[in-house]
């Protein structure tokens, strides 16, 4: 077991979990309105051979498929209990009271967008420390016949995987832990960034070189003076976490996002819309007088009445979408 991987590796995985976890807790973090921790304390190798339970609670699984800096997926389990709470705190809840009995569509959908945004800020902060590229498709998250999608990838894997424990704070609400696992080709191929391994013949032909050169030297050439070495001590380093609550949102404020103003919608057949010309009117599904729906990014935020300024049109927001109404914008935009 000791030879799956050394703990130069060992280390390095967890040294890279804590780099891209605390990215990803800031992400929730903006999306619960609470502070986030997760670190990753413990990385072991597993034997599939030996069996037992991987995550013996309760819980989800979510996928995540790399497309492009490395090749593979990797899969995370999450406790039920606190997808739950992370859900009711997206939605606007206290993360308390009113948690979901179980987990439907909608709840996916709202954990599917939660799992995206740390994943998405996880793989970023990954790909700066490794310099290079890496991008990930949206996270697939599975709350029905988890054990058996749990079983399929298993079987698909290697005998040994690493295990990647994360332990997960939500001020107020959670303090639990979430397990990554992670295929060991994919740990090896990115271990190999950062550890280049050293050839082994090389070694032999330095020495042979040395002893070459040794023997070509007069033998009346004066000896060097000896020189005294001594190793060279360097000033510890101390890595400096960041954690979520000391990140400012003014770094999100320069973000731009597409802002849609929708008067109306109609489905037309292909023949309606090629017989449109100058002069054609189109009905919409709105009544006059009806607000105007305000987009951003595709996802449903505000209403409001339309107005005119000087020579441009505007909106007079009126109503703000309530956090529901906004998880199911997310899961429509999705589809």
């Amino acid at each position: 077991m000791e030879e799956v991987l050394t703990v130069q590796e060992k280390d390095l995985i967890g040294e890279l979990g804590n780099i891209s976890m605390a990215s990803a807790a800031t992400a929730l973090s903006g999306l619960l309105g609470r502070k986030v921790e997760i670190t990753v304390p413990q990385v072991d190798i597993l034997d599939l051979e030996e069996g037992g339970e991987v995550f013996p609670e309760r819980h989800l699984l979510v996928k995540v498929v790399y497309e492009e800096g490395f090749q593979g997926d990797n899969i995370l389990f999450v406790k039920e209990e606190d997808a739950k709470i992370i859900v009711n705190l997206m939605m606007g809840g206290d993360g308390k009271e009113g948690l979901p009995e179980s987990l439907g569509e909608l709840e996916a959908s709202a954990l599917g967008e939660a799992m995206n945004q740390m994943m998405g800020s996880a793989s970023t902060a990954m790909s700066e420390f490794l310099s290079c590229k890496i991008a990930i498709s949206p996270p697939i998250v599975v709350f029905e016949e988890v054990e058996e999608l749990e079983k399929e990838w298993l079987q698909g894997q290697e005998r040994y995987v690493v295990k990647v424990m994360c332990h997960l704070v939500v001020d107020g609400v959670i303090d639990s832990y979430m397990i990554q696992l992670m295929p060991l080709y994919f740990v090896r191929e990115v271990t190999s960034i950062l550890l280049p391994p050293v050839s082994e013949e090389k070694e032999p032909e330095t020495i042979r070189e040395v002893s070459q050169t040794k023997r070509e030297i007069p033998r009346e050439q004066p000896a060097k003076e000896k020189i005294e070495a001594r190793p060279v001590e360097f000033a510890e380093l101390k890595r400096q976490e960041e954690l979520a609550s000391q990140v400012s949102i003014e770094l999100l404020l320069d973000v731009t996002l597409p802002l849609v103003v929708e008067l109306g919608r109609v489905r037309l057949s292909v023949r309606e819309i090629l017989d449109l010309g100058p002069g054609s009117i189109v009905e919409l599904d709105k009544l006059a007088g009806e607000p105007a729906d305000l987009y951003v990014n595709d996802v449903l935020l505000a209403r409001g009445e339309v107005v005119v300024i000087e020579e441009n049109f505007g909106i007079r927001i009126t109503e703000i979408v309530s956090p529901e109404e906004r998880i199911r914008g997310l899961k429509e935009a999705r589809g």
